[in-house]
């Protein structure tokens, strides 16, 4: 088993998001974890399964994790978001998305993790984004 916080236990949480895996990634959050993102502020695990669901049922979303650094108690990673729509979503979070469109951007995420090994607080913070 991966010790909690290292890269192979990260990774592990990436590739069930990128495999739409929710059970799998929903099981590394806190029941209330707090998530700070560019697209939404929620609470809770359940709050934030919900909301990539319907994110998902639109766009066909990859993680890729460019840069690492990881503790028991924090992971610190940059990473690359493709994002493709499926069909046109005028009122998608980030701006408006033609079907067939594709975005990335790099983002940096800082992941608090409590002595249960779950996500207590996650933040992004957009750094790169290709144009529209």
């Amino acid at each position: 088993m991966a010790q909690v916080g290292s890269r192979e236990w990260f990774d592990r949480y990436v590739a069930a998001f990128n495999a739409r895996d929710y059970a799998g990634f929903g099981a590394y959050y806190a029941p209330q974890v707090d998530f700070q993102g560019q697209a939404a502020k929620l609470t809770g695990g359940q709050a934030i399964m919900d909301f990539y669901g319907r994110i998902h049922a639109q766009v066909d979303e990859t993680v890729e994790v460019l840069a690492f650094v990881g503790s028991p108690g924090l992971v610190a990673a940059e990473l690359l978001t493709t994002l493709v729509s499926r069909g046109d979503w005028p009122h998608f979070p980030n701006g408006p998305m033609t079907a067939g469109e594709r975005r990335q951007s790099r983002n940096f995420a800082f992941y608090d993790i409590d002595e249960n090994g779950l996500f207590t607080r996650i933040r992004t913070a957009n750094f790169w984004r290709s144009a529209r």
